[in-house]
């Protein structure tokens, strides 16, 4: 309950407040071999009243970092605002902070370009999936030993342990789990966090864990941070499973759950005797010999970074925000951004965590687009026979070709002229270099279904 009036709480101020970030504008331009990107770099603490950044200086080490991976000489600065220029091909600089690639293959019946980037972020799914189901294990074991110190001696305890240690501790990774497919879908369709929000409050239903007539007491949890409330709520679903019987009357050790203060102390008394907390201990004393000034853990900060790793909060909170821009002369064939045709731009727009730590999934670009010769093909064939993902396709695959079968293949396409002899000309070409005898089945492939479909 805490947690979640904090989370809130700390996204209203930002909202008021404002908070110092980052703003990225890559711009990119293919040009043949090479993609032309200008970075457009700058760091804000809120807007003026105008809605103009409030400029302030940008991090020197991170400065000095994106200096290095341009040409010498390619940085300007109007003002508090940076600006990286040059020209890259394969693979694209980590300036904003990820690893991508730019490529383009070229053939004589037209062309095909290839953008991928991610900015950020963790693709180590294995790891970050482990990291929560641990973080969901340590929390059990902490309630666990909690929950024995206070209910161990009650006749039902036994019912309580079982549960605690086999449906809580599934159901807490479930909630884990759930968070984090709600993190994804957010990131692909507008309201999709808050539907995985009820969809894990239809499995707490199903499993007991919440009640329609419990709704109300949830709202003045929820709206006031009633503490009291909440714990009223988890008396009662603890004495259902110690086997208490609804009509009470109601053990003397769940009373510390009626008053929030006792509750809280007590947690916090189990907490200090704990290894995590005292292996937090022996670090802040080592620490504090060389901080004087380091101020002493309280005994639930380990819990709330294990609760943080749980609902992948990782990050340090500061949101950056990235823009990327792909000039192309037409809509490519496919791309998650958005084509703006008055600017003949795909578009990608995200919030970016901060650098470290990596808690999200990286922010992911990527298009693909082609154009045709038209001039070659209409020479050759008649008309624009192969666009689109066929030309795709026919790139591949001409790219791959060796020297010598390329040279051969394009003496084929130089002598073809439109007629009705062109589809039986390329179904009997076979390349004479020895063993090859099926290198060039795609390309006729392709060809042939595209020139079948010319009028």
């Amino acid at each position: 309950m805490k947690l979640f009036s904090l989370v809130c709480l700390a996204a209203l101020a930002a909202l008021v407040a404002g908070c110092p970030h980052n703003d990225y504008t890559v711009e990119l331009t293919p040009r043949e071999k090479v993609v032309e990107r200008q970075l457009v770099f700058y760091r804000a603490d809120g807007t003026d009243t105008n809605g103009a950044p409030k400029y302030v200086p940008f991090p020197s080490n991170e400065l000095a970092a994106i200096t290095a991976l341009y040409p010498a000489g390619h940085l300007t600065q109007e003002g508090e605002r940076h600006f990286a220029k040059g020209d890259f091909s394969n693979a694209m600089p980590g300036d904003v902070g990820g690893a991508g690639s730019y490529r383009q293959l070229a053939t004589s019946l037209g062309t095909a370009g290839f953008y991928v980037e991610r900015f950020r972020g963790s693709d180590d799914l294995a790891a970050r999936a482990n990291a929560q189901l641990a973080a969901a294990d340590q929390l059990t074991d902490l309630v666990i030993g909690w929950s024995r110190a206070e209910f161990g001696r009650e006749p039902g305890y036994k019912k309580l342990r079982r549960f605690l240690d086999g449906d809580f501790r599934r159901d807490l990774k479930n909630l884990s789990l759930y968070s984090w497919a709600g993190e994804i879908s957010s990131a692909y369709g507008k309201g999709a966090n808050e539907e995985f929000i009820v969809r894990f409050g239809q499995y707490l239903h199903e499993r007991g864990y919440l009640r329609i007539e419990d709704a109300a007491s949830l709202v003045q949890v929820y709206a006031g941070g009633d503490d009291a409330q909440g714990l009223l709520l988890v008396q009662k679903f603890l004495a259902e499973k110690l086997g208490v019987p609804p009509a009470g009357p109601m053990p003397k050790s769940l009373a510390l759950l009626a008053d929030p203060a006792a509750a809280d102390q007590s947690w916090k008394k189990y907490l200090t005797g704990t290894e995590l907390y005292q292996a937090r201990l022996r670090q802040w004393k080592k620490d504090k010999k060389l901080q004087p000034d380091l101020e002493k853990p309280e005994p639930a900060e380990p819990v709330g970074e294990l609760a943080s790793t749980l609902l992948a909060f990782g990050s340090t909170g500061e949101e950056d925000h990235l823009t990327v821009r792909l000039t192309l002369t037409a809509a490519p064939d496919h791309t998650n951004g958005k084509w703006d045709a008055t600017r003949s731009q795909v578009v990608w727009e995200s919030c970016l965590e901060s650098r470290e730590p990596a808690a999200r999934l990286p922010v992911f670009c990527f298009a693909n687009w082609t154009q045709p010769d038209e001039g070659f093909q209409r020479e050759h064939f008649g008309r624009v026979a192969l666009n689109g993902d066929e030309l795709l396709k026919y790139c591949l695959w001409r790219g791959g070709l060796h020297v010598a079968l390329a040279d051969e293949w394009e003496k084929l396409l130089t002598s073809c002229r439109p007629g009705g002899e062109l589809t039986n000309r390329l179904a009997a070409f076979e390349f004479s270099v020895p063993g090859n005898t099926n290198a060039a089945a795609l390309g006729k492939k392709l060809l042939h279904a595209a020139l079948e479909n010319i009028p």
